[in-house]
């Protein structure tokens, strides 16, 4: 089945990097936002009460089921049969094998020991047959036995038994193989989204299969791992180096499946329902209260980034938890500082111990980076990290950095670099990236806090030319920096404004949002990401909470949403925000997803790139804690206009 994409989403990349500028299209945007009919007193009411549940966390919506590719309790019959054979350490013989009750066409069982894979194995049939699920324990257990290298001794026995226990189990099965038509064979990633569909390639009488799960972990989409199993078909590494329509020429065959997919999260307890890695987060789960929840999840989780040896790194590197290694010892200047300023606005509103440990943790990741470590790059020798920097430090009163030897030397250092990057009569200096104008802009705002020179008319300057510059469509890759410029800068409200192509920049944003209605059920997990449709990959991913954290503002903001809980306008945009931020909880790792990591601690509510990129990015963990808590504030705000006698 195709997707029910719009056009804006039917073209997947065959690699998975993301841009940091982006923007929108508004002539192929579908305006769902902005056809609004008429509705009814009731359904009005329905809507006021919908929006009083999620602020209030009053109690849950019904989400939507729907029913699996394969009956539940023959998936759960098939996992209790490899679980048995497995705590055995018992490869299945021939009569068990034949004995089987679940006929499969697919099945592929992965045992991991501490999070690594620790055996796989496959067996493949293109119609449901007996035997399929034995063969696959089977090539699981014995590749597991080729890693087995002690001495069969009397505490042999002992060992395995206490080996299998720890074991943990995922199964991927399927009963229906599709072959895959012409015009798929034709699509990057075969036209669909990846890490839901698994992959099938024949060649003569030999077929070879990968699921989802694999996909996941090795970050590759259907194309790329059918070109593989057809170089693995072929015994020819030249095979991989052709396109995928000339393999079918030369007599290779490709199929996909969708398969139920079992696993254990962790040791000792039982299996789950798998999708796309994880589980569904349904819209219903998110309140006020789980907003809080997530927020400071994930502020704990940036706080346990940090170096942990006597060097003053600060924060570490991209995370592939898959691995459990981290790209670099340390993340650049950028990340640091944007995380240091994330801490700082969650711990904002001091209300406990954590709020206080997030502004003593983001002090400390500001001083380390004013410690210059070997092979570090100096901040300030970072053009963007500098500006992210003195946004960073304006949080902190400048009493506080000037009795700080340290700080106050980052301080003068980074501002010294700010007041080059732009000027009235040159504008913004070549060395900066059009996409990072509005951090720029937002940075010589806040330098206003750093010291006694007004920079208020460099700053406005700056800021009207990125909003003259920048068509709407492309204000969501400055976002949320320039919006807060912005912001803090004073609103002009006269037509043709900053306000308006502020409004104008939200309303293509929430165009672009994917809704239930454009998904197929494979992707309803996709709700309420967001299409940039001149990314690189137009698929939804971390990218969305750059403006998302922005938006968040404007929600609380009576300069762009007037009015009160009542209003149709306003109920409109929490709905739009709710989705939004069910979207982020799906990006954050689960209990669910620990099964793939080989550093499921280290991992647990990080923000991942995408839902098929796993990777830990310090940037994509930041924003989503700032768009969380300007989430939080605006709801705040809401309530108390909405309800006067509300409570502090």
């Amino acid at each position: 089945m195709m997707h029910e994409y719009n056009t804006m989403t039917q073209h997947h990349p065959q690699t998975h990097h993301y841009e940091t500028t982006v923007e929108l299209t508004a002539d192929n945007a579908t305006t769902r936002g902005s056809t609004h009919k008429r509705r009814s007193i009731s359904s009005l009411i329905v809507q006021i009460w919908c929006s009083m549940i999620v602020l209030l966390g009053l109690g849950s919506l019904p989400a939507s089921a729907a029913q699996p590719d394969m009956e539940i309790q023959q998936s759960l019959d098939a996992y209790a049969l490899v679980e048995g054979w497995v705590r055995d350490w018992q490869v299945p013989d021939e009569d068990e094998i034949n004995a089987e009750i679940v006929p499969v066409a697919i099945a592929i069982v992965t045992l991991r020991l501490e999070g690594k894979v620790f055996g796989r194995g496959s067996s493949v049939t293109l119609e449901p047959s007996l035997g399929t699920l034995g063969k696959a324990t089977q090539d699981a257990i014995r590749s597991a036995n080729t890693k087995l290298t002690g001495e069969r001794d009397a505490m042999w026995e002992s060992f395995m038994s206490d080996l299998a226990s720890r074991i943990t189990i995922t199964i991927e099965i399927a009963n229906t193989i599709v072959p895959m038509s012409q015009s798929e064979l034709g699509l990057p990633g075969f036209g669909y989204t990846p890490g839901v569909l698994g992959v099938v390639v024949e060649k003569g009488n030999r077929l070879e299969v990968i699921g989802p799960e694999s996909m996941l972990a090795r970050n590759t989409d259907m194309t790329q791992s059918a070109m593989a199993l057809a170089n693995t078909l072929s015994n020819d590494a030249s095979a991989v180096l052709e396109s995928i329509s000339t393999l079918a020429e030369l007599g290779y065959s490709f199929y996909r499946f969708e398969p139920v997919v079992l696993a254990q999260p962790a040791e000792s307890m039982g299996a789950s329902f798998i999708d796309r890695g994880g589980r569904v987060v349904a819209q219903s789960e998110i309140s006020v209260h789980e907003i809080s929840v997530m927020s400071s999840k994930i502020a704990q989780h940036l706080m346990d980034r940090r170096w942990v040896g006597v060097e003053r790194f600060g924060l570490m590197g991209t995370l592939d938890p898959v691995t459990g290694r981290t790209e670099s010892p340390f993340a650049n200047t950028f990340e640091q500082a944007l995380g240091a300023y994330a801490l700082l606005r969650y711990g904002a509103d001091v209300q406990t111990k954590l709020h206080r440990q997030a502004i003593i943790a983001a002090r400390d990741i500001l001083g380390d980076l004013a410690v210059v470590e070997e092979s570090e790059t100096p901040a300030w020798d970072d053009k963007l990290g500098a500006c992210m920097t003195v946004i960073a430090l304006a949080e902190f009163p400048l009493v506080d950095l000037l009795g700080d030897d340290q700080l106050n030397s980052l301080r003068t250092q980074c501002l010294e670099v700010l007041d080059g990057l732009y000027s009235e009569s040159r504008g913004f200096d070549h060395s900066v990236p059009s996409g990072s104008h509005g951090l720029v802009a937002h940075a010589l705002v806040r330098a206003s806090k750093l010291d006694p020179r007004n920079r208020s008319a460099l700053a406005r300057s700056a800021t009207d030319r990125v909003l003259q510059d920048v068509p709407a469509a492309g204000l969501v890759g400055q976002m949320p920096f320039l919006g807060w410029a912005v912001a803090e800068l004073g609103v002009d409200e006269t037509p043709g404004s900053a306000r308006d192509a502020l409004l104008e920049m939200r309303s293509l944003v929430w165009e672009h949002q994917l809704s239930r209605e454009d998904l197929v059920w494979m992707d309803r997990d996709l709700v309420g990401g967001i299409v940039f449709t001149s990314s690189s990959t137009p698929l939804p991913s971390w990218i969305a909470t750059k403006p998302l954290a922005y938006i968040a503002s404007m929600l609380g903001d009576d300069r762009f949403t007037p009015g009160l809980l009542a209003s149709s306008d306003v109920r409109a945009q929490i709905e739009h925000q709710v989705a939004a931020v069910r979207f982020i909880r799906q990006l954050c790792i689960d209990d669910e997803n620990l099964h793939l990591y080989a550093s499921g601690s280290a991992a647990r509510w990080g923000v991942r790139r995408a839902l098929w990129d796993q990777r830990l990015a310090v940037e994509a963990d930041a924003m989503a804690l700032l768009a969380l808590s300007e989430t939080s504030r605006s709801f705040d705000a809401i309530m108390k206009k909405s309800i006067p006698n509300k409570t502090e």
